[in-house]
């Protein structure tokens, strides 16, 4: 397991490329990641601590696109999974300068397809933000963290009730989404159980 928390955009790139090397030799790979993130012309990015947008052309030199991550867990023979607890809301906003004739979302990541053997789960669906929260930790991050822990339940249900817990923590404000698939031949497990 590796922890890398409040990475430049330097040492985010680094900390993804021995990650990826790592994920070559393993059966799973898993991203866990909570900061800010934002799309803008089509493009999910995950904004370093350094990043400083000034106009919306930066992200591409600032920022961290989500296929670059997606990339990092490629290796991984069997499970190859992505968990973004971002907030989404684009920090930037008020004093960006729009450049790109495409559009620009200030909130949320646009929605997503990863090939066949990926799974991607965002806090919030793709077009909306996730929470904070009242405690240190998000409510997804909260209820994740609970459930993860739950002994035999397969990962593709495990984010089911994640999702749903969530929910209802939020009174429905907050919904988490899942996109892609993994292998349907072999069950997943956090804890396999006794």
């Amino acid at each position: 397991m590796t922890l890398a928390p409040d990475l430049t955009r330097d040492k985010f790139f680094a900390a993804l490329h021995e990650f990826g090397m790592e994920a070559e030799r393993a059966d799973w790979a898993v991203v866990y990641y909570a900061g800010h993130g934002m799309e803008i012309g089509g493009v999910n990015y995950l904004i370093p601590v350094d990043a400083r947008l000034k106009a919306d052309s930066d992200a591409e030199t600032q920022a961290v696109a989500l296929e670059q991550v997606i990339a990092a867990v490629a290796g991984a023979r069997k499970l190859r999974l992505v968990m973004l607890d971002a907030c989404r809301d684009n920090p930037f906003e008020k004093t960006m300068q729009r450049t790109i004739a495409l559009k620009l979302v200030n909130r949320g990541f646009s929605n997503i397809e990863p090939e066949a053997g990926f799974m991607v789960v965002y806090a919030a669906k793709h077009g909306e933000t996730a929470l904070d929260g009242d405690s240190p930790n998000s409510p997804f991050a909260t209820v994740l963290a609970r459930v993860i822990k739950e002994p035999k339940l397969e990962v593709r249900k495990l984010f089911d009730v994640v999702r749903d817990d969530v929910w209802k923590a939020t009174n429905r404000t907050q919904q988490p989404f899942t996109y892609g698939s993994l292998p349907g031949r072999e069950d997943f497990y956090f804890v396999a159980g006794r």
